[in-house]
């Protein structure tokens, strides 16, 4: 069911107070004065005039941002490939000899394109391009698994993509690069008359890439790359405390905050600007790879999405729902919501401590659920609590009812 908010958003950024590690993480007010948000320590990106990545199609988007890349540099490591030094060097003996007597990247390219492509039999097998190149049978992603095994072995800069084929759906391919030129290759449909200069947009515009497993630029701390069909800030080696995501890099708009590793453990704060339309496909970067944020603070002229006391909400017309909860955040308030509904809050082993906003109606039964050590939910009068609202949650829970409205947020 639905979970929605009342849309209420506040033009000034968030800061927090903060308090010694003997003190309660929330006090209630004595007084009815409001407490103050300021930023304290970084603040939202400036808009430098920077345009979107060109192009009318994603397949134009990923040609423009490959026109400067160092393919080299970009196609350095093996991405996401798994596969362990001694079935690399079999699968490189193997195409050292398939390769012999080749003078130019473009033909021993062509040699191992033609070999997946011949000797592969399509069919559900493991992927891996050690299995595939054991078994002889894949799906498109094994096919794309083992050829970039086999060109990295040769020095060839190369790249699997995952997008989609557009008569057939989900699909796996290559980008590759002979001589300083780049070349698209779908090993699994030679028939389709590939390979293709990659300027070659409407040869093979019915690969639609969504990413690429290569990083585009690197930039003080930040690297770069194309996820979810958007320039994506994929990873962050910064120490600081706050981080702010930056507005542009290589003179393109970063659209993606989608971290593909961890982040430095000492970034406990995000700032995010108005650029960002999207946070990965079901926030994977923020709900694996972050595990030490508390608060995220979104510029409120963000157009998809917004935060409240650290906590990520999706725009939805004039309605505001419920997105991210950062996994280290302790103090959580909510923002006015009349239900409450199932699962609103669960699986958070963060939380110690809930604020119910004044306005909310109803807490149905597992609206907060599987938060061990939720200790305290501060929940106002008139709100009609469900049997089983709060459940799985810490031995010592209580509720305590009230006006909290002046309860500060509170960092350590």
């Amino acid at each position: 069911m639905k979970k929605t908010l009342l849309f209420t958003l506040f033009a000034a950024a968030i800061s927090f107070t903060s308090c010694n590690e003997d003190e309660s993480l929330c006090t209630a007010p004595e007084s009815s004065q409001q407490p103050e948000f300021v930023i304290s320590r970084a603040t939202f990106p400036e808009d430098d005039g920077s345009p979107v990545v060109p192009g009318n199609t994603l397949v134009e988007n990923v040609a423009r941002l490959l026109q400067n890349v160092d393919a080299y540099e970009a196609a350095d490591t093996l991405g996401r490939a798994n596969i362990t030094p001694q079935q690399y060097a079999e699968i490189k003996a193997f195409a050292d000899e398939l390769v012999k007597g080749t003078e130019k990247q473009y033909d021993a390219f062509i040699k191992c394109y033609e070999w997946v492509s011949q000797n592969i039999k399509y069919g559900l097998s493991d992927n891996d391009p050690y299995a595939v190149f054991i078994n002889r049978k894949a799906v498109c992603q094994g096919y794309a698994n083992l050829l970039f095994i086999m060109l990295h072995s040769q020095g060839i800069p190369a790249c699997v993509s995952n997008g989609f084929h557009s008569t057939i759906g989900g699909h796996a391919w290559n980008y590759v690069n002979c001589d300083g030129k780049w070349y698209v290759a779908d090993p699994t449909n030679p028939w389709d008359g590939g390979p293709w200069s990659y300027r070659a947009f409407t040869s093979y515009s019915h690969l639609i890439p969504l990413s690429l497993d290569i990083v585009f630029y690197k930039e003080q701390g930040c690297w770069f790359d194309f996820n979810g069909g958007n320039f994506n800030l994929c990873k962050v080696t910064s120490e600081e405390s706050a981080f702010t995501v930056p507005f542009s890099a290589a003179g393109y708009q970063v659209t993606s905050f989608n971290p593909t590793v961890p982040l430095p453990s000492s970034i406990k704060e995000i700032y995010i600007g108005k650029n960002i339309k999207s946070l990965g496909e079901s926030l994977v970067g923020l709900s694996v790879n972050a595990p030490n944020l508390e608060y995220v603070n979104i510029d409120p002229a963000n157009a998809t999405f917004a935060s409240y006391m650290g906590v990520v909400y999706r725009r939805n017309g004039s309605e505001l729902d419920l997105l991210h909860i950062p996994l280290a955040m302790k103090c959580l308030e909510l923002m006015p919501m009349e239900i409450i509904y199932k699962n609103t809050v669960y699986f958070h082993d963060g939380i110690e401590v809930l604020i119910v906003a004044p306005g909310t109606k109803r807490i149905e039964a597992w609206g907060v659920e599987r938060c061990p050590n939720l200790k305290i939910a501060y929940v106002p009068e008139g709100v009609e609590i469900a049997e089983n609202a709060f459940a799985e949650v810490h031995p010592d829970f209580q509720i305590v009812r009230g006006d909290f409205t002046n309860i500060p947020q509170v960092k350590e």
